[in-house]
């Protein structure tokens, strides 16, 4: 399997080696302590803030720096230039000027490097119907547990935020028919259901699923809704998922390469046929995993 990138070819940024390197900037730099001009950022998108090494103190680091965005803390990473953040804006996030900070951390607490605003837009999401078997969609008390403890252990699998693994331009983890499936507002079986958080891919039975980019293996399960499912950490909070897989090809702890086949399409769990479901959240968000290398392309450079 040849793995594509996310998105377009033509890149606005490039990576060399393991680092960002910004070739535009979308938002001028701040003065004298002013925020950055507000970037407009759909609900369920991922951005990225590149903080220049002219605003950080003489002999600090991206590791004494902290992000707050959208009352999350978000880790700093190494650039050639300074540092970077990855952020991202939940499916439900609050619409309207979002303020973001960086700062030092030192003893006497948090010292400001700088500081901005997104203009989060609304996400334009559409209707999904579904219809499905009874016994899918109206659970009975055991299967209920059952789904309570795998969204647990899910949500448990994606818990710490660690060191960057992912490096280079995100790729699709099967081909196919994407769907544009994230975000909609789905209806099954006449009943409204929570909104569809992952992107489908459509594939025959057995197709490659592979990892979007470099990361561990955090869970490896067969779930009542998700199927048999894959989830990989990135690093810096970023968690891929792969979902309602016929098999699977990795086992927890593995580090994977980007492109490197973990598992094939299936249609297992609550499916109603065989397809990739893909979903990523970043430090918690639910974001689109398309908006993953748009968001690195079109930086937005701060300065304090």
């Amino acid at each position: 399997m040849l793995p594509r990138l996310i998105g377009r070819v033509r890149l606005l940024a490039l990576f060399v080696g393991s680092v960002l390197v910004p070739l535009c900037a979308s938002a001028a730099p701040a003065v004298d302590g002013d925020p950055v001009p507000g970037k407009a950022v759909k609900q369920g998108e991922a951005f990225a803030v590149m903080v220049p090494a002219s605003a950080l103190a003489v002999g600090s680091s991206p590791d004494d720096l902290v992000a707050r965005f959208a009352g999350r803390d978000w880790p700093v990473f190494s650039t050639p230039s300074g540092a970077g953040v990855l952020m991202g804006v939940d499916l439900d996030g609050a619409l309207g000027p979002q303020d973001f900070v960086v700062e030092r951390r030192g003893p006497g607490g948090g010292t400001v490097v700088t500081r901005g605003a997104v203009m989060v837009e609304k996400g334009v999401f559409g209707i999904q119907t579904l219809t499905l078997p009874e016994k899918q969609v109206d659970l009975d008390a055991e299967t209920l547990r059952r789904v309570e403890a795998e969204q647990s252990a899910m949500l448990a699998a994606m818990q710490p935020a660690t060191a960057r693994l992912w490096d280079g331009a995100f790729v699709l983890p099967a081909e196919g028919k994407v769907q544009g499936s994230f975000g909609r507002r789905r209806v099954i079986n006449g009943q409204p259901r929570n909104p569809h958080t992952g992107e489908d891919i459509s594939a025959p039975q057995g197709a490659a699923v592979a990892a979007i980019n470099r990361g561990t293996v955090r869970l490896v399960a067969d779930q009542f809704f998700s199927g048999k499912s894959v989830v990989i950490d990135h690093g810096l909070g970023l968690y891929s998922m792969y979902f309602h897989l016929s098999e699977v090809s990795v086992g927890v702890g593995d580090r994977v390469a980007t492109g490197q086949v973990i598992g094939a399409v299936g249609a297992t769990g609550r499916a109603s046929g065989p397809h990739l479901h893909w979903g990523v959240r970043l430090n918690g968000a639910r974001i689109n995993p398309l908006s993953l290398n748009n968001a690195l392309n079109g930086v937005m450079t701060a300065a304090h």
